[in-house]
């Protein structure tokens, strides 16, 4: 046959390595199980010896010797292929085999990134709990297998009244008492204001209170008689007392309208004027000398008294003169007494003609009981006299005559200080302007200056916002400190998303944590004794017992991330450096190092380039701590465990999630950053280096550089996509860029970094299958093909995959379209609605579908600070049995 050329053999071994560039995988097996068995058969066949020899089952004891040979063949082929693959980046699998293949060109895969959290802490009692730094604690995240080990980064005074509190929004007041109100504020008793004396005033359901005008001018000096708003009397149906608040609901409503302040008293028994019911008439015996009853003459009672200072008035029918000060009251009544108030009600006639309605308030300064006549009425009576007459000056003669009607006269007993109302604050409801004045905290100055200069956690259900309280200690003065009130705290910045209205003072909706402390991921070890330095070695290395080394995020690092490690020898310090490039002999130094199982490793210097160890016994001492990874909120239902508890500590809980941790960089993202690392050579020239600079920072998913004008100024654009819930991240992401460029770029030109977001669309397809094919299978390939939100395995290849597309990239219909077309079993396919959500959009789980009919646009645009992204809720598939009714729509 080997020297027919029309006869061809496909079997071909041992086969020889033969791939084209940019594979994925490469083949490298001479051959696999069946082809070692039909090699062997071969030379089996081709020998003369053995030309008896035709049994070929495996019941030969030959025949399964050859047949376990093709067996170890294969292994061995397979193993030779593996171990093939893994000596190229593009086709290793392995981290090990990946980390070591960059090692080689300077790049190290980065290693896991500590997570930070802010805990908030809540105490018991009066006094204030100090939480010493380090303080330990302990949570189990949602997205962490196991704890997660935390430790505070600096001390904090936690004060028990704010472990976890409410805030209100400002009061707002109208500046009138309106017409039909049916509840107002007690604003002030006797002219105090403040919380504990409207707190010590009793007021119950079923008293009265009566709303008084001002005392006119008029009564006190000389002027115009105007009349004046007419009291009300109102019936208390509820009091409720609020955060120093006294607010009263009455029965009924106002009657007229009251401007600020608003005076009132409460009232309890009303009286009448001495003669008010006497008869009209009043009949008198007309005697004779001897004293003999002769007859009777009758009258007119006289019912109008003076009332002006200076005027003892014996005009009225009265049995006595009324002194302008003196009220003879209807009625004997024994438990009144001097000192108390009262409200006089009168109508007042001016010259027989013009009648003014007057209500003033007078202290009584003695009483007494005595009989008392009034035309034909004669009875016990109580004479109050008043501090001060109603009209308080002496009246000229040219002014005119001016008296009251005692049939008018309305005295009311005081049973309160006098009260100052208010209207009920209506406070605003919308969103906030700014930060300023923006809310209040109730409670004593000592408490509110606890709150100057504090950060503020504000949480409700999903919302929640870090505020930074902006007020002074000078701003809490107050002439009574032990006195609750409300103090108007100023922040930052507004509390968005937040609304006034989540801020009411009967039912806020937002809890208000203020014992606020950072703490970061990492376990303390205890001391390790890593060996004994040895003068006489170069390079000494030593490995940390414990992995992984706790890494922080490090913007003045290059790479911009530093372990919480510290290397002590022979009770000195030594430094941490990047390499030994550039240093000398006598530098204490060491360097870092991880391998492909993240074990950390200690390194020292040669003597040339850094120091060697001095010799001595269990003189190398490293203090760290371990633990990385911790990013994400925390799982439902837990909370975070603290191993101490100092006298007075209650509980803690985390305020928001867990930022800035990271997994070890994996190897599909070290593929990517390390060939743009070694053209850099660790600098920044190109745009190229700026993106790869930023892929090798932990947490960035997709970065995007370009030329563009800022403020009408020519700068490198910068935008970065950071990971699903890193967001808070991005400041120490853009730190780390700028001292990038500061400290190995040209930094002769403007950096601009910019945050990208992802941007959700909506698609509809409706295709035909080939019958020949399972639609679940053609379905689940098409999910593979557009690679939708948070499947791992799909998001280098699909077409909306996070890592296949680029930051500004759109998609198109037709593209689409291309892309499905190539799935086996589909004949067409057709997009039939194809739309992007709004930008605000963050959580897809939350937004079901547009309703039908949907928007089909023929190209998704996608804006330069955006990632195009398809979640499986919002991709519609539907499959037709018809191919000809799309095929030809």
């Amino acid at each position: 046959m080997a020297c027919n050329p029309l006869i061809t053999d496909a079997f071909d071994f041992p086969r020889r390595a033969s791939n084209r560039p940019g594979l994925a995988r490469i083949a490298y097996r001479i051959g696999r199980y069946p082809d070692f068995v039909e090699a062997m058969m071969r030379n089996i066949d081709a020998a003369p010896e053995l030309a008896a020899w035709t049994h070929r089952d495996p019941d030969d004891p030959g025949i399964a010797l050859l047949q376990g040979a093709a067996i170890l063949g294969d292994i061995l082929a397979f193993y030779q292929e593996h171990y093939a693959n893994e000596a190229f980046l593009r086709t290793a699998a392995w981290r090990e085999s990946v980390a070591e293949l960059v090692r080689l060109t300077g790049y190290r895969l980065a290693p896991g990134i500590g997570g930070r959290a802010t805990l908030a802490i809540e105490a018991r009692g009066s006094l204030p709990v100090t939480i010493h730094k380090g303080f330990p604690v302990k949570a189990e995240l949602k997205d962490l297998p196991v704890p997660a080990d935390f430790q505070t980064d600096a001390e904090l005074i936690a004060w028990p009244h704010l472990g976890r509190f409410n805030l209100y929004r400002a009061r707002r007041y109208p500046p009138r008492l309106g017409v039909g109100a049916t509840s107002f504020d007690v604003a002030g008793i006797d002219g105090a204001a403040d919380s504990a004396s409207l707190a010590a005033f009793e007021l119950k359901a079923g008293e009265r209170l009566l709303l008084l005008p001002p005392e006119p001018a008029w009564t006190s000096v000389a002027g115009a008689i105007e009349d004046t708003q007419a009291p009300q009397v109102v019936k208390v149906k509820n009091v409720t007392r609020l955060l120093g608040r006294v607010i009263v609901e009455i029965e009924g409503a106002l009657q007229s309208e009251w401007n600020q302040p608003v005076r009132a008293y409460r009232i309890n028994r009303s009286f009448r004027h001495f003669g008010h019911n006497a008869p009209p008439k009043t009949v008198a015996t007309i005697k004779d000398n001897s004293g003999k009853i002769t007859g009777s003459s009758e009258s007119d009672t006289a019912f109008y008294r003076h009332v002006d200072a200076g005027h003892d008035c014996v005009a009225s029918s009265a049995s006595t003169a009324l002194t302008p000060v003196s009220i003879p009251l209807d009625t004997e009544v024994g438990d009144l007494h001097e000192g108390m108030r009262v409200v006089v009600q009168v109508r007042l006639r001016l010259n027989t003609v013009k009648f003014v309605a007057l209500s003033v308030v007078r202290t009584v300064v003695a009483q007494r009981g005595q009989s008392i006549g009034f035309g034909n009425l004669h009875a016990a009576s109580t004479l109050l006299t008043l501090d001060q007459p109603l009209i308080k000056y002496v009246r000229s003669p040219s002014s005119g005559t001016l008296q009251a009607d005692v049939r008018d006269y309305r005295i009311f007993e005081v049973t309160s200080a006098p009260l100052a109302l208010q209207p009920v604050s209506s406070p605003e409801a919308s969103g906030f302007a700014d930060g300023t004045d923006a809310l209040a905290f109730y409670g004593k100055a000592v408490e509110a200056q606890a709150l100057a200069g504090r950060r503020l956690w504000l949480s409700r259900d999903d919302d929640a916002v870090e505020l930074v309280c902006n007020n002074q200690l000078a701003d809490f003065a107050a002439a009574t400190p032990d006195v609750a009130r409300m103090w108007l705290l100023s922040f930052n910045r507004a509390p968005a998303p937040f609304v006034h209205a989540d801020f009411d003072e009967a039912a806020p909706t937002v809890t208000v944590f203020g014992n606020l402390v950072d703490a970061s991921q990492g376990k303390v070890e205890r001391d390790a004794v890593l060996g004994n330095g040895d003068q006489r070695q170069r390079w000494q290395t030593f490995a940390l017992p414990k992995a992984p080394l706790t890494y922080f995020l490090s913007a003045a690092t290059f790479p911009p991330h530093a372990p919480a490690l510290e290397i002590w020898v022979n009770a000195r310090l030594w430094r941490r450096v990047d390499a030994f490039y550039g240093h000398g002999p006598a530098d204490t130094i060491y360097i870092v190092r991880e391998d492909g199982d993240d074990r950390s490793f200690v390194q020292f210097g040669d003597g040339e380039t850094g120091a060697r160890l001095p010799s001595g016994l269990n003189n190398v001492v490293a203090q760290y701590r371990s633990g990385s990874g911790a990013h994400g909120p925390i799982k439902p239902g837990a909370t975070p465990t603290a191993s101490e508890r100092p006298p007075g500590f209650d509980k803690l809980s985390l305020a928001g999630i867990v930022s800035g941790g990271a997994a070890p960089e994996d190897a599909e993202k070290a593929r990517e950053a390390a060939p743009g690392k070694v053209q850099s050579l660790g600098r920044l020239v190109s745009i190229a280096d700026y993106e790869t600079e930023t892929l090798a920072v932990p947490g960035v998913v997709a970065a995007s550089a370009a030329w563009d004008l800022a403020d009408g100024v020519p700068a490198v654009i910068l935008r970065v996509l950071l990971a699903a819930g890193r967001e808070t991240e991005f400041e120490a992401v853009r730190k780390a860029l700028v001292h990038a460029q500061r400290c190995r770029g040209p930094d002769r030109f403007a950096l601009v970094i910019e945050q990208a977001w992802l941007r959700y669309a909506f698609v509809d397809v409706v295709y035909a299958r080939d019958p020949r094919y399972r639609q679940a299978d053609i379905e689940a390939d098409i999910f593979r093909q557009l690679g939708l939100s948070g499947v791992g395995a799909d998001e280098r290849k699909g077409m909306f995959g996070l890592h296949a597309r680029r930051l500004g990239q759109p998609e198109y219909a037709s593209g689409i379209e291309g892309r499905l077309q190539n799935v086996a079993g589909v004949v067409w396919c057709k997009v039939s609605a194809l739309g992007l959500f709004g930008t605000t959009l963050t959580d897809p789980a939350a937004q079901p579908l547009p309703a039908a009919p949907r928007t089909n646009a023929a190209v998704l645009p996608c804006a330069p600070r955006e990632l195009l992204q398809l979640a499986k809720q919002h991709l519609s598939i539907s499959c037709v049995d018809e191919p000809s009714a799309g095929e030809c729509a």
